[in-house]
């Protein structure tokens, strides 16, 4: 089986790995001039930053052992403290001024106002109904914003935030946590080199496989013999590109599928930008989320305090993700303006006086897929929709989680339906994906 993989993402990069290990011939084609999608490091003046995500909360061992970089794993150290912009004020959270303003008493009597989730609510609507109004807003918000950089009366309990909305289907959330054995978190981790060396050490992998600046223009069925991919022959295609990317090359052949892609499916844009200032200004601790909405980032990370060779000596590393779903047009402004919008609300709320030595900016106009209230549902159509093309399969971030070990999933499983799609067949080859196309 010859196949197209359109998008060399890490769900791209995963659904190749397995393809190949199961005996496929592969060809991914990638737009851009590296491999990784948002997945991205670079290193200069000293500063190591991320194009996107800083961090990985979840292990994901058999990628890093195919990449040969389990050795290079660095877990974050030093302090945890994390602060939220709440009321113009940056509180330490827990600390006592946060949970005082938090509605806790409220919250805690959550066990009396459980009853099961049995239909999809808004995360704001779900946390308000078993927390009550201050305490259920306030996590609704730091959840979305924090994942998401989204607005929590738009994501859903159940599919953006899966383990919560499990939880919310059986009773009690604090009961069900307080019942729970305490097993201790898996630390979060990044690459020595940043997370960008990933993807790169997997494409290497791929040699001539990989076509990078490959943006494709045409994806057609050919009857019952396969897709034209920009004029080559393959046998079966895994898309995995953003949803318009993929709305946009299925129109011609599945244009209900395209329709719903653009009706159902919305990312929030997001500019990362990276900042260096003196080490003696920036707090040591994880970072600060917005909860008021009312700052031009969603949150700032401190990645120099958290993880070695972020900043030269005596600099700190500081990354502000702006815009996001409740101020898309922040992300959307001009550097100069955004820089000095960032710096006004960090000298406000954290005290960071000095201009900064350091300046990256890096623009995601779709950022982040939003799963909005009945997001498994609207998968669950929209790949219905493509049962017509039962060897061409959809992956990543906008279907089956927006989370790096997600999309790694996504892209794994992508390939796994296509081999097993194959195999059922009794004759091989290529009369059994003729069978497989029905």
């Amino acid at each position: 089986m010859r196949v197209a993989v359109i998008g060399g993402g890490m769900a791209g990069l995963s659904a190749a790995g397995e393809l190949l290990r199961g005996g496929a011939e592969v060809v991914v084609f990638e737009a851009a001039d590296r491999p990784g999608g948002m997945v991205g490091s670079r290193g200069e003046q000293g500063f190591l930053t991320e194009d996107g995500p800083n961090f990985i909360a979840r292990p994901l061992d058999a990628l890093l052992d195919a990449a040969g970089l389990r050795s290079q794993v660095v877990h974050t150290q030093g302090p945890s403290t994390r602060w939220v912009h709440r009321g113009g004020r940056a509180l330490e959270a827990p600390g006592l001024s946060f949970l005082l303003g938090a509605g806790m008493p409220r919250a805690l009597l959550e066990p009396f106002f459980a009853r099961p989730l049995r239909e999809d609510l808004s995360l704001r609507g779900f946390l308000v109904q078993r927390l009550g109004a201050r305490a259920g807003s306030l996590l609704a918000t730091l959840m979305a914003t924090g994942v998401y950089a989204g607005d929590a009366d738009r994501l859903s309990a159940r599919d953006a935030f899966p383990r919560l909305g499990a939880l919310g289907e059986s009773g009690s959330l604090i009961l069900q946590l307080l019942r729970r054995k305490k097993a201790p978190r898996p630390p979060l981790w990044n690459l020595r080199r940043g997370l960008g060396s990933l993807p790169l050490a997997l494409s290497a992998g791929l040699g001539a496989r990989l076509r990078l600046g490959a943006k494709v223009a045409l994806l057609e069925p050919v009857g019952r013999e396969g897709f034209q991919v920009d004029g080559a022959r393959f046998d079966a295609a895994v898309l995995a590109v953003p949803a318009q990317a993929a709305a946009d090359l299925c129109r011609p052949f599945a244009p209900r599928f395209s329709g719903a892609l653009e009706a159902g499916f919305t990312s929030a844009p997001v500019t990362v930008l990276h900042l260096g200032f003196p080490q003696q200004e920036v707090p040591r601790g994880f970072g600060m989320l917005d909860a008021d909405g009312t700052l031009h980032a969603t949150g700032a990370l401190f990645p120099s305090s958290m993880l070695p060779g972020r900043a030269p000596e005596g600099q700190a590393l500081v990354t502000a993700i702006c815009g996001g779903a409740r101020n898309p047009h922040y992300a959307r402004l001009p550097e100069a303006e955004l820089v000095a919008a960032v710096r006004a609300d960090l000298e406000r709320t954290l005290g960071i006086r000095s201009a900064p030595s350091y300046v990256r900016a890096v623009r995601w106009p779709a950022a982040i897929p939003q799963y909005a209230v009945g997001h498994r549902d609207r998968v669950r159509a929209a790949r219905e929709l493509l049962a017509d093309f039962p060897l061409l399969e959809v992956a990543g971030a906008a279907w089956d989680g927006v989370g790096v070990p997600d999309v790694v999933a996504s892209g794994a499983a992508a390939a796994a339906r296509l081999l097993s799609k194959v195999s059922r067949g009794p004759l091989g080859g290529a009369a059994a994906i003729r069978q497989a196309r029905g």
